[in-house]
């Protein structure tokens, strides 16, 4: 899990950033662990550190089906060698009355080892702001019913 600078293809890193976040968008988790490394390790500041694609995936499918309806729209990116570090709304659906979004910031840091697979990723976020949002939308969701 190096971050050094290696002998890289021009935009390669850019590349397989850019198809990890294409299939975020798809939703599609499944082919999304399939760009980590078989030994990546996930470090998720909540859910602690994860090692190997099969520990990984059986802490994220089940989670993202969970947030299946929300989007991550990028918020901005940095990368510097094989290293990326990109910035992104968890974004709930629908909008307050004032058109917001519910919404709350992460960041995410990843380390590219070769052939469009990265072996390192870790993500940030302020949970207690998040759980905060997250009851404001249930409340909304519950007020359209009543």
């Amino acid at each position: 899990m190096s971050d050094s600078k290696q002998d890289l293809e021009p935009n390669e890193v850019e590349l397989a950033f850019e198809r990890t976040l294409e299939l975020q968008t798809k939703g599609d988790w499944a082919a999304w662990l399939l760009t980590l490394t078989e030994d990546a390790v996930y470090a998720e500041c909540e859910f602690g550190v994860m090692r190997g694609r099969a520990e990984i995936g059986a802490w994220l499918l089940p989670d993202m089906e969970r947030a299946k309806d929300w989007t991550f729209p990028e918020r901005y990116r940095v990368i510097e060698g094989n290293f990326v570090c990109y910035g992104w709304w968890n974004r709930l659906p629908g909008t307050r009355a004032d058109g917001s979004h519910y919404e709350f910031m992460g960041s995410s840091y990843k380390i590219y080892a070769a052939d469009g697979l990265f072996s390192y990723h870790e993500d940030i976020y302020n949970l207690k702001h998040g759980m905060g949002v997250i009851k404001q939308w249930h409340e909304a969701e519950a007020g359209k019913d009543a």
